[in-house]
């Protein structure tokens, strides 16, 4: 039992600062831009939590047509217009902690940027 107590306290000392503080925060800062009609992935990377992460869209910005985000923090997508908009992810590490980023999702036509 005292193994037991011992592991978990360290579980809870991983994720929060002393003051209890959630640690978790985005590697990430910023997500590559996709193109029309063309297949891409990017992957979305949190540190300093308790791993595993499990990564969703927040409901206040769902994803657009063409695009998934994977419970791991792939965002995937084969967009087939031009978009310039916000999306709010949230990633939950293993300890309960929770951070919402948003990130700007851009869509450049098939030759690039304009």
């Amino acid at each position: 039992m005292r193994k037991f107590l011992l592991a978990a306290a360290f579980l809870l000392l991983s994720a929060c600062g002393a003051d209890g503080q959630c640690l978790l925060t985005y590697q990430t800062e910023t997500l590559e831009p996709f193109f029309v009609d063309t297949p891409g992935q990017f992957q979305i990377i949190a540190v300093s939590g308790t791993e595993p992460y499990t990564f969703t869209v927040h409901s206040s910005t769902p994803l657009p047509d063409g695009f998934r985000l994977t419970s791991k923090g792939k965002l995937i997508g084969k967009p087939n217009v031009e978009m310039d908009m916000v999306i709010i992810i949230t990633v939950t590490d293993a300890a309960g902690c929770q951070l919402n980023q948003a990130f700007n999702l851009v869509v450049f036509p098939k030759s690039g940027p304009v």
